[in-house]
């Protein structure tokens, strides 16, 4: 579910200045809420800039596989974020949106600022930026962001490497359903695509550790289950392991999971 966040200051509040849009704007929190329950993505985009928003959904949705996603806020200052990018990844896509975003920048393995003919800038948006790098060279790339408020950070790729659905059964209940319950143990079941020797843990929504989630095989070949209880946080569900050739393999579920109470 694509889902985009559009600041709602100025017809409210006519008096309000537009010089300093979107910075002065303020987010209907049901969007933020929705984006995230859903795996949908927090564009902070103005009014006027939607009807030219097109080509963001359809980059998103060419790039299915998620490794690395964040949203919340970020201080003012120099942020960077570290993205493993393995060799599976055929086309991986970096996507910025910061209410008051000043800079964005993303940075090859060399530490060298992406460029060259298989880099493509999406940059005409006040607090969007996105930059997708077709045949990205493996190895540790860094999202380097200044700005400050709401923000949005998302790496997606185009990879056959990913995790599939991932389904919560309660203690005493033998259904899997989509969410988990709060204040008892649950069954994780997830289903993992190739990747060798997965370790699988919860991360909340701005990307802190919040507890592991041990896998053991499950009844057929990719799936796993890992049992655990919920604390009244959301979460996301990360994986990691290494491929073949020892390059980190890093994974996340875009939905953020909201222990049912």
């Amino acid at each position: 579910m694509l889902v985009m966040a559009a600041f709602v200051a100025a017809q409210q509040q006519p008096s309000a200045p537009r010089s300093g849009w979107p910075c002065t704007g303020r987010l209907d929190p049901s969007y933020f809420r929705v984006a995230e329950g859903s795996g949908g993505h927090l564009l902070l985009l103005a009014p006027d800039e939607i009807a030219d928003s097109a080509s963001l959904f359809l980059a998103f949705t060419s790039h299915p596989q998620t490794i690395f996603r964040l949203a919340g806020s970020v201080t003012p200052g120099l942020h960077d974020f570290q993205v493993p990018i393995d060799p599976s990844v055929e086309s991986v896509l970096f996507s910025v949106s910061v209410q008051c975003l000043e800079s964005a920048y993303i940075l090859d393995p060399s530490g060298a600022l992406a460029g060259g003919d298989a880099v493509t800038y999406r940059s005409t948006f006040r607090a969007e930026r996105m930059v997708i790098v077709r045949q990205p060279q493996p190895g540790m790339w860094t999202v380097r962001v200044a700005g400050s408020g709401v923000a949005g950070v998302t790496v997606q790729a185009k990879s056959p490497l990913g995790i599939g659905d991932i389904e919560f059964s309660a203690a005493g209940s033998t259904a899997f359903k989509p969410l988990p319950a709060f204040g008892v143990e649950n069954t994780a079941r997830l289903r993992i695509g190739r990747i060798a020797q997965p370790r699988a843990s919860q991360v909340s929504g701005v990307g802190e550790p919040v507890g592991s989630l041990p896998l053991s095989p499950g009844e057929t070949e990719g799936t796993y289950l890992s049992r655990f209880q919920p604390d009244g946080g959301g979460f996301r569900v990360m994986v990691v392991g290494r491929d073949e050739q020892g390059f980190d393999i890093q994974r996340m579920y875009a939905p953020l999971f909201a222990p049912l109470r």
